[in-house]
């Protein structure tokens, strides 16, 4: 069995992370200041819908749920990590 690095990977890597940095901001802006129960499936449905169906795994979702909920700002570096301010 041989495997083959597709040339493209980096390329799909970085839409990805774009993708799911579109999606961080809007969320962002959209439920700033709203309550958990409001931002988590939200976050959750915009994460999948930016990643081909990929679900964000708890405690991730609830962290940045819980993060947004109170007003602290969250991004996605260009390397993918999630960030968020102190």
């Amino acid at each position: 069995m041989s495997i083959h690095w597709n040339s493209n990977a980096d390329q799909i890597l970085a839409q990805m992370v774009a993708n799911t940095a579109a999606a961080v901001d809007e969320i962002c802006r959209d439920f700033s200041g709203k309550p958990v129960d409001e931002v988590r499936p939200a976050l959750a449905a915009r994460w999948a819908a930016s990643n081909e169906g990929a679900a964000i795994t708890e405690p991730d979702l609830t962290n940045i749920a819980t993060y947004i909920s109170e007003g602290i700002r969250v991004w996605v570096e260009p390397d993918g990590r999630i960030m968020a301010d102190d």
